[in-house]
């Protein structure tokens, strides 16, 4: 009979394989085809492996002496594009300073108060009509689909109209089967995750799901679902192979 306490097994660890690699492939095998797909639905795609080479693509897409409306995006914080952009003198409007109408109203300490209630009518207008727009993803579908949830409007009305270019940035971990799982993504994952971030103590944070609330501070009002790219836009969407955002 076999003994095999003689037998020199090798340790659990060295048989274990890289799983950070395997999954660094996956993400740029999803990547990549959601790249190939999008660009059937003519969007300007790129797939970029890392953090880096997605701040210099984006960098390159921005003009010099331009303006910026920046949509409320953990994946576009993540870049540390402030430097590339002073040094392009440009001017950024952050998405807080655009919806700050909403803080003369409710006193929300998440909005920044710039300038009188009429000045951030006037700031939200430029913000919407900026040279370059920028805003992440709450899913992107396998076939080359944007969706977007929100709950002032303001930033998916900025990813479909108004400015000279739009740019969307996503990880690829936004990367989603087809429409309902992007949408059933938001409801389970990304709006529990900013509703934490805005310490909204709302049903879903409570519940762990969905319960298509009613309250004030709600955000899943409005659900932007981009198929193709908007007749005559210059629309490009970067992905990265990494995981990014909520």
């Amino acid at each position: 009979m076999l003994d095999l306490r003689k037998i020199n097994f090798p340790k659990l660890s060295e048989v274990a394989f890289d799983r950070d690699g395997i999954r660094k492939d996956y993400l740029r095998n999803k990547g990549e085809i959601a790249v190939k797909n999008l660009k059937k639905n003519n969007f300007e795609a790129h797939y970029c492996d890392s953090k880096e080479e997605a701040r210099q693509l984006l960098l390159s897409l921005i003009p010099d002496d331009c303006t910026i409306g920046c949509g409320d995006s953990h994946t576009i914080f993540a870049l540390e594009l402030e430097e590339g952009l002073e040094n392009k003198n440009c001017v950024v409007i952050p998405h807080s300073c655009a919806v700050n109408n909403c803080g003369y109203e409710t006193n929300r300490s998440d909005y920044v108060i710039v300038g009188t209630k009429e000045e951030s009518r006037e700031i939200l207008m430029q913000y919407l009509v900026a040279n370059v727009f920028l805003l992440g993803a709450n899913a992107i579908t396998i076939d080359g689909q944007i969706i977007n949830v929100d709950g002032n409007g303001n930033r998916v009305a900025g990813g479909i109209y108004g400015s000279d270019r739009i740019i969307v940035i996503a990880g690829a971990n936004k990367i989603v089967k087809d429409v309902a799982s992007g949408i059933e993504r938001v409801h389970f994952e990304a709006a529990q995750m900013n509703n934490i971030k805005y310490s909204c103590k709302l049903p879903c944070v409570e519940h762990g799901i969905c319960v298509n609330c009613a309250k004030e501070k709600r955000i899943c009002n409005i659900t932007s679902i981009i198929h193709k790219k908007p007749t005559d836009s210059d629309y490009h969407v970067i992905i990265i192979g990494d995981e990014l955002g909520f």
